[in-house]
């Protein structure tokens, strides 16, 4: 690492100081008092520059001490879709024994567009803070400075430091609503499987109820024992793969893929089967969160070919 390198990094570390609206009042009242005490020579004036004076040492010497034993951590959401706000959260804690840490402020300065304030942080454990995130594209965006910014004790001073939290995190496509049928100005494909649910055959279980099931198909002591609906499924009725194509050639590559992603999360949240088409690669209907996974990552990483 060169000297201008290790320079960089230091200033980033290093605590700045910016006065409040009440701390440039403050200023202006501490330079009125010094010209009043030394045109005039009044004892008072003397006084009441001393006592200014002490407040400004101390609100100096508690700032940064109060700050800089601040450390924290992100704790990105598991899924995040380009443009959809997403609640994740910072953990911070305290480095140093002692009192508790007051009034801390946190911001991303780079991708994210995270912010959370916490009043009181112990000296022993952790504070977790809500957040949520929100990103401009898809694909893998990286996460840099963080602002860790406080004006205890007394308001007058804002002091910051910015933290390097380097991180990355896969965003999805944006999710365009509507994707639920299939047709063809959609691109999905509807295959039926010999696998049967519904009816009143064997007990296959239990799952949410989404909208389109019929009301007699409501399990109500189920649903009141866990809060929500949940349907009784039985073999019998069928249920439904599809196969979603999405052209990697189309003039607006974004929507397209922002129309698969929605079409793939509301059919699987429907209990379907989804399989994917894109360019070259096929994947086959399959459920599941970890199947899930794997299709929003084609999606957000897909690209347009050469």
């Amino acid at each position: 690492m060169t000297w201008r390198e290790r320079w960089a990094l230091q200033s980033r570390q290093r605590v700045r100081v910016r006065p409040t609206r009440e701390g440039w009042w403050f200023l202006l009242l501490l330079g009125g008092v010094t010209l009043g005490a030394f045109n005039t020579g009044n004892n008072l004036l003397y006084l009441c520059l001393s006592a200014l004076l002490s407040l400004l040492v101390i609100q100096n010497v508690l700032a940064e001490w109060n700050l800089r034993a601040a450390r924290l951590r992100r704790r990105l959401p598991p899924e995040l879709f380009s443009f959809e706000q997403a609640e994740g959260a910072y953990v911070l804690w305290s480095v140093r024994p002692g009192p508790a840490l007051v009034g801390i402020r946190v911001e991303e300065l780079d991708e994210g567009g995270a912010q959370a304030e916490v009043s009181v942080v112990p000296p022993t454990g952790e504070v977790e803070v809500p957040a949520a995130f929100t990103f401009g594209g898809r694909g893998w965006q990286r996460l840099g400075r963080v602002r860790v910014s406080s004006t205890w004790p007394f308001g007058l001073f804002s002091r910051d430091r910015h933290l390097e939290l380097r991180e990355e995190a896969l965003v999805f496509p944006a999710r365009r609503p509507g994707g639920a049928q299939a047709s063809g100005a959609e691109r999905g494909v509807e295959v039926e499987t010999p696998r049967r649910r519904g009816g009143a055959g064997e007990l296959l279980g239990a799952r949410p109820y989404v909208e389109g099931d019929p009301l007699r198909g409501v399990h109500w002591p189920t649903s009141a024992r866990v809060g929500r609906p949940m349907v009784i499924e039985r073999a019998g009725e069928e249920t439904r793969s599809r196969v979603v194509r999405v052209d990697l050639g189309a003039p607006q590559l974004e929507d397209e893929l922002s129309r698969a992603c929605g079409q793939i999360v509301t059919a699987l949240s429907r209990g379907e089967r989804v399989g994917l088409e894109l360019g070259e690669e096929r994947v086959s209907p399959q459920q599941g969160g970890a199947h899930r996974r794997r299709l929003l990552t084609a999606l957000a990483l897909a690209e347009r070919p050469r």
